[in-house]
């Protein structure tokens, strides 16, 4: 499979040099020096050359000792992330899932007893011990949990607390505050949505006013802010069409100016995904970009047949080629930067989805909204079409596909999913 790499895809800055469009220029010199490696030697002329994408490869079992290294034990210098604690467990684990690895007994119930510390006695998870619930700690322990499975697992979940202290997060305006006297933004929707219909204990209060703040976030590029009147960015875009996905009111935003905003954030040189209007390439936005596209399809209600409406293979070529760290491991921002585990869990979800085309058929997708047992309907309707894999490179490439608004593997969703919404209706435990 090959494509054409040319220089006269770089960003023109119209003679009028600024600061942001010298950084660009310097990532652009480095992304157009490895893509150059992979050009055709009879096909190269001064512009550039037709790429040959069959020898890119996915280095596997250097990003699974990338990983492992890192459960062991990490550097006195990650103290500073110490409230990130979840996140790491999640990061781990979903990197290994995706990619195929094993995840041993021993590292399951290591991560059961992590997360059973630090969940809060009035429900929630926090991020490091003693601190605060945080709503972006629970997403990220209730995700990991997900990942390592089992009824061990599950059952360390307080799911009346969870409830009752979403609940306290609630805000008059249909959002959630991070934390207690925290921020408030598209984020808490998301990750106080996701929780609630993995655990099933969605109800008509926890969800009141939450996807009409979220149309309200929307901005007149048509991407989606953090709250009203804020700049969009492809990390709250995410948030605010996944949450909406799962409430089933996608339909309340203008998705022609949504469509027109994300597809522009994919940039012609590198191939890889901005996050917002004007700033550089970043592997992370591969998730946060490249998954919304999925549940943007789904809204839209176009077909397999139709394809999606951002390049796959250019995607696929900056993970592969400019991600991955040869050398240690791992993946990255860009270029020059160091891997670390957020990056190489974003990038791999991005890779995933790019080679997987998953959706939901038109024709297939459930009209009610009204019961909450269309919910795990609606969450497990989607899924890989074989038809329509791309892979770059070697076909060892290949991941595991993964589900958009939740990010991760199919079969450990399933089983959460089957597990949760066969308990009895959560009203039954509060009373």
């Amino acid at each position: 499979m090959s494509h054409v790499f040319s220089y006269g895809f770089r960003y023109d800055d119209n003679e009028c040099e600024t600061e942001t469009s010298v950084a660009q220029a310097e990532v652009e010199d480095l992304v157009g020096d490895i893509y150059l490696n992979f050009v055709e030697t009879g096909t190269l002329a001064q512009g550039g050359g037709a790429i040959d994408d069959s020898r890119h490869k996915l280095l596997r079992a250097k990003h699974e000792q990338f990983i492992h290294d890192a459960i062991n034990g990490l550097p006195s210098s990650f103290t500073l992330l110490d409230a990130s604690q979840p996140w790491f467990s999640f990061w781990c684990l979903n990197s290994l899932e995706i990619l195929g690895c094993n995840i041993s007994q021993q590292l399951r119930s290591r991560v059961i007893d992590k997360l059973s510390r630090l969940q809060c006695p009035g429900g929630g998870f926090c991020g490091g011990s003693g601190h605060l619930p945080h709503l972006a700690g629970s997403y990220g322990a209730i995700m990991a949990l997900v990942l390592v499975g089992g009824n061990a697992a599950y059952e360390t979940i307080d799911r009346p607390g969870m409830y009752s202290w979403l609940m306290s997060m609630k805000c008059p305006d249909g959002a959630f505050t991070m934390h207690a006297g925290g921020e408030v933004d598209v984020r808490g929707i998301y990750c106080a949505l996701v929780i609630a219909s993995l655990l099933n204990i969605m109800t008509p209060e926890l969800v009141k006013g939450a996807a009409e703040f979220i149309a309200r976030c929307q901005t007149c590029e048509g991407g989606i802010g953090p709250y009203p009147g804020v700049e969009a960015h492809g990390g709250y875009t995410l948030c605010g069409l996944a949450a909406l996905d799962i409430l089933g009111k996608t339909d309340l935003l203008r998705l022609d100016r949504l469509a027109r905003w994300m597809s522009a954030r994919q940039l012609a040189f590198e191939g890889g995904f901005n996050g917002r209007t004007n700033k550089l390439v970043d592997g992370c936005y591969s998730y946060w970009m490249g998954g919304a596209f999925p549940i943007l399809q789904k809204a839209l209600k176009r077909t397999r047949v139709d394809g999606y409406i951002y390049d796959r293979a250019a995607l696929q070529r900056y993970i592969l080629a400019c991600c991955q760290d040869r050398r240690s491991g791992g993946l990255r921002d860009k270029p020059g930067k160091s891997p670390d585990l957020y990056h190489t869990m974003y990038c791999l979800i991005g890779l995933s989805l790019s080679q997987h085309y998953v959706g939901v058929e038109p024709k297939e997708q459930i009209a009610d909204i009204t019961s909450v047992y269309s919910v795990p309907v609606r969450m497990m309707q989607w899924g890989a079409m074989p038809a329509s894999l791309l892979v770059l490179g070697l076909r060892s490439n290949v991941v595991k596909p993964v589900h958009p608004v939740y990010s991760v593997p199919y079969t450990p969703l399933a089983s959460f999913v089957k597990h949760f919404y066969a308990l009895p209706p959560l009203a039954d435990q509060l009373a």
